[in-house]
């Protein structure tokens, strides 16, 4: 075999390899889940809408989680007592609003809700950027609608819906949610007071479901003993 067909032979080889892995590339981006979330869902089948946001859930892209929420809370208007569909648009909301990180705080003792500064604290945090109370509030009628129509709650579950309801009730005495700062200001509110108990009573529907010594009893028990110090 000459020199130049050995040339020749090489740089035919080259340019399978690069075919090949300019192909290999190309399959990756396709069907990879950044690829599957740059797909609007509105333009998904209620099936390939429900896959998109569970995807949209476990990868934690906000984005995603944005355009899933958008399609599902289409849906639950659509469907309200279908308790998957409440549950995806309760926990999209949820992971949206950026509330969770003040949950982890109380669960972990940094806030501590039987001190007299717990209000004061929840009420810096949401004060914070990257905080959409709103969107928690959405959250609380999902789980209720789920609840209502036989879903089984986590004990996470209902301090969020509990939660939700209470920043609503907090929402109707200030815009800013500053008044979770001081329970005084919810005295006499007749509208404010009906939202406390709500939120009580959602509470301790979890804490009805666990024994003794469930450790997640305790914290539940905390939240809702915190959440009584506005009634009145």
């Amino acid at each position: 075999m000459t020199e130049e067909k050995v040339k020749r032979g090489l740089f035919l080889i080259g340019i399978v390899l690069v075919v090949l892995f300019l192909s290999s590339c190309e399959a990756v981006f396709t069907y990879s889940p950044l690829s599957f979330f740059q797909r609007d869902p509105a333009n998904m089948s209620t099936a390939q809408k429900i896959s998109y946001a569970e995807e949209a859930l476990s990868s934690g892209n906000k984005e995603a989680m944005a355009k899933a929420y958008n399609s599902i809370k289409d849906l639950a208007a659509k469907n309200p007592k279908d308790v998957e569909l409440n549950m995806l648009a309760a926990k999209l909301a949820v992971e949206l609003s950026g509330v969770p990180d003040v949950i982890n705080e109380i669960v972990q003792g940094k806030i501590d809700l039987s001190g007299s500064d717990g209000g004061k604290q929840i009420a810096d945090f949401l004060a914070g950027g990257g905080v959409d109370p709103s969107l928690m509030i959405e959250a609380s009628t999902y789980y209720i609608n789920a609840e209502d129509n036989g879903a089984e709650l986590s004990s996470t579950d209902y301090i969020m819906g509990a939660m939700g309801i209470l920043l609503d009730a907090a929402n109707d005495i200030s815009p800013d949610y500053s008044s979770i700062s001081d329970p005084n200001e919810w005295s006499g509110n007749s509208s404010v007071q009906a939202k406390v108990k709500e939120a009580t009573d959602f509470l301790d529907k979890g804490l009805a479901g666990l024994s003794d010594d469930d450790p997640a009893k305790e914290v539940l028990q905390q939240f809702s003993n915190f959440i009584g110090s506005y009634a009145s």
